[in-house]
């Protein structure tokens, strides 16, 4: 059953980390940082509050571990639901050019565990998306009405112009791999 709240964008990541093996909060904040460091920037009491939203709508749960010399620690674990929500986003593209430099970042890096195609195939569906939004711009492009709206216009189909030759250098670049290691 797929998750139908909207969420937090930054509950993904979070989720992405867990879908690889469990993990408590202080190895979930290093390995975020390690993962997405550059791309996202969570801070532990950020990551904390997502966990604790995450496990009210039930998915992660988390076990408690004894230490002999330090207090118990929550070991945190995705549940089925929460995979199933975690790989609904993972195989869908992002719908503005905006959410390009997070959302569609963390995807790509994710989609390494998923399956051999997985990158290949959010590529190519985020350059449908960046097509169809381009298509869409420039029929409003036609008709807008002033210089302002012109140059909103021209800026957006710039930067999905160049979004989508970066997503075809990926693509390239993608096949070029396989065919090394195949």
């Amino acid at each position: 059953m797929q998750d139908k709240k909207p969420r937090n964008p930054a509950d993904f990541p979070v989720l992405g980390v867990l879908d690889l093996g469990p993990a408590h909060g202080y190895d979930l904040c290093r390995e975020l940082k390690e993962r997405l460091g550059d791309v996202w920037r969570l801070r532990t009491s950020h990551i904390y509050a997502l966990l604790a939203g995450l496990e009210k709508d039930g998915l992660v749960r988390h076990d408690r571990v004894d230490q002999e010399t330090r207090p118990a620690k929550k070991v945190f674990s995705i549940t089925d639901e929460g995979r199933l929500v975690f790989l609904g986003w993972l195989r869908s593209p992002v719908m503005n050019v905006r959410d390009i430099r997070l959302e569609f970042l963390a995807k790509l890096h994710f989609t390494r565990f998923d399956s051999p195609t997985a990158a290949a195939d959010l590529i190519a569906n985020q350059l449908s998306v960046c097509r169809s939004n381009e298509k869409r711009l420039k029929k409003n492009r036609a008709s807008c009405k002033t210089e302002t709206d012109c140059a909103a216009l021209d800026f957006k189909l710039a930067m999905l112009d160049a979004t989508a030759v970066w997503l075809m250098r990926l693509l390239a670049k993608g096949r070029h791999q396989s065919d090394r290691t195949e």
